[in-house]
C-alpha cells in the first residue's frame, strides 16, 4: 500500500524533494564574494568601534603604570583584541559576537559549505 500525501504525491517524491533542497538550498542563498566582503567590512567597522575605547583604556593604563614607554604601550595595544596565533594556536579576536559579525560569519560559512561539495 502506497502512502498518498498532497495532490497524490508520495512518501518517496516528498523525500527526494527534500533532498534536493537540503544540498542545493546553501548554494542558492550563498552570498556572493562582493556580498561577503561587505559583510566583512560590516563586522570589522563595528569590531573597531567597540575595540577603540577598549584600546584607549589598555594604553592608558600601561602608560600610568610607566612599566614601559609611552611609545611601546601605543604600538603594543594597537592590535590588542584581534585575532592573533599564540603557541601555534589561533585566538579568537574580541567582539565577533556582534549581530555585524554573526551574519557574517553565518553567511562565509553557508558559502563554504556550499563550495565543499563542489569539487
Amino acid at each position: 500500500m502506497r502512502l498518498m500525501l498532497l495532490n497524490g504525491s508520495t512518501c518517496r517524491d516528498i523525500c527526494a524533494m527534500l533532498a534536493f533542497l537540503a544540498v542545493f538550498s546553501s548554494q542558492a542563498f550563498a552570498a556572493s564574494k562582493a556580498e561577503l566582503d561587505s559583510m566583512s567590512a560590516r563586522c570589522e567597522a563595528a569590531r573597531e568601534q567597540k575595540l577603540i575605547p577598549v584600546r584607549e583604556q589598555k594604553t592608558r593604563s600601561c602608560i600610568e603604570q610607566k612599566i614601559r614607554a609611552p611609545d611601546h604601550c601605543q604600538r603594543y595595544y594597537t592590535t590588542y583584541g584581534n585575532t592573533s596565533i599564540v603557541g601555534g594556536m589561533r585566538r579568537q579576536g574580541m567582539f565577533y559576537d556582534l549581530p555585524e559579525c554573526q551574519s557574517f560569519l553565518d553567511a562565509q560559512a553557508a558559502s563554504q559549505a556550499g563550495r565543499s561539495r563542489n569539487p
